[in-house]
């Protein structure tokens, strides 16, 4: 499992989304996103050699910030919306990857949002 490439261990994931109960347009906006990730990394690469800096150097690219050039040759930006999605989802994976023992450590920089769960024990952390 280990060995598992970025492509295998995506499937594996969305697999997983599909038998948690997730509709069929979840998924297949997912795997979008994982076009996105895997144009950046390479689906071949091995999912256990991704390293936090890798990761960091992802979220401020232009792979994940523009959109694949036009006819014009021009990159437009891409949404926030929809860079804040593909940021999520690959968060949600490599947290999914450690739970299943695909990956020894989470390689997401400190300052990657976690979303609800982490920032309301945050805020209850502060009311105490």
């Amino acid at each position: 499992m280990t060995n598992q490439t970025i492509h295998d261990a995506a499937q594996a994931f969305l697999e997983h989304l599909r038998e948690q109960g997730k509709k069929e347009r979840t998924l297949y906006t997912y795997g979008k996103d994982f076009q996105v990730i895997e144009g950046f990394f390479g689906g071949d690469k091995p999912l256990a050699s991704i390293r936090t800096p890798q990761v960091g150097k992802f979220f401020k690219s232009d792979h994940l910030l523009k959109m694949p050039s036009g006819p014009d040759g021009i990159q437009k930006p891409r949404a926030k919306p929809t860079v804040d999605k593909t940021v999520r989802v690959f968060r949600m994976f490599l947290v999914w990857a450690k739970e299943t023992g695909r990956l020894a450590e989470l390689p997401l920089p400190k300052d990657t949002p976690m979303g609800y769960s982490r920032k309301k024990n945050q805020a209850d952390d502060n009311n105490e």
